[in-house]
């Protein structure tokens, strides 16, 4: 069985708390409300299947500041502003800094609960991705300069014959550090090489 999404509510004003937590709970999420920045830090914080609504202005450590020290501890949970006090200098800083959107109080129901099943769910892709991408750049480091070289010509499309006259050696050394390549990376097509090729590059 999946768990619930898990939405982390940190808003001073005690009614919004009550309020939110409401709106979620009714709407099958987990939810966890705190008054400060400090107390969802000192919290176990959950980074996958979950989201914050932030509200900006809060005491001793400001909505955009929780932001930017959630990055430096890198957790990627996806953060939606929701705040009656944003201009746009701070909305820019927002999601220059990697917020999922910006709300303005007070927002519907049904928003709030879009927005924040969008959030999970762009988060989760981006998730995804991620772990695809270091999968990606861990099998390629076991591969030396020269099959690298050769990799990456094959996934662009050249085959054997064109590998061994744009490097100066000979196809049929073109097709054994192919078997190589393939081997390392236990993989046994041309097309799933350039797509490690691709991820690799991101």
């Amino acid at each position: 069985m999946s768990r619930k999404t898990l939405v982390y509510v940190v808003d001073d004003e005690p009614e919004i708390r009550e309020t939110l937590r409401n709106v979620f709970e009714f709407s099958g999420f987990e939810v966890q409300c705190f008054a400060d920045a400090n107390a969802f830090l000192g919290s176990t914080i959950r980074s996958i299947n979950s989201c914050i609504v932030l509200d900006l202005r809060l005491p001793e450590m400001s909505g955009l500041e929780l932001q930017s020290r959630l990055r430096q501890l890198d957790l990627n949970l996806p953060i939606v502003i929701y705040t009656g006090n944003a201009d746009v200098g701070t909305t820019v800083k927002a999601l220059g800094d990697g917020a999922f959107t910006l709300l303005q109080k007070p927002a519907s129901n049904d928003e709030l609960i879009k927005t924040v099943k969008n959030a999970v769910e762009h988060s989760d892709k981006e998730n995804t991705q991620r772990v695809q991408i270091e999968n990606a750049h861990e099998h390629l480091r076991s591969l030396s300069d020269r099959e690298r070289e050769i990799a990456e010509l094959l996934a662009d499309g050249y085959r054997a014959a064109e590998v061994a006259q744009s490097l100066t050696i000979s196809a049929r050394t073109v097709e054994t550090h192919r078997t190589h390549i393939f081997r390392k990376l236990n993989i046994k097509s041309v097309a799933t090489l350039a797509k490690l090729v691709v991820l690799s590059d991101l």
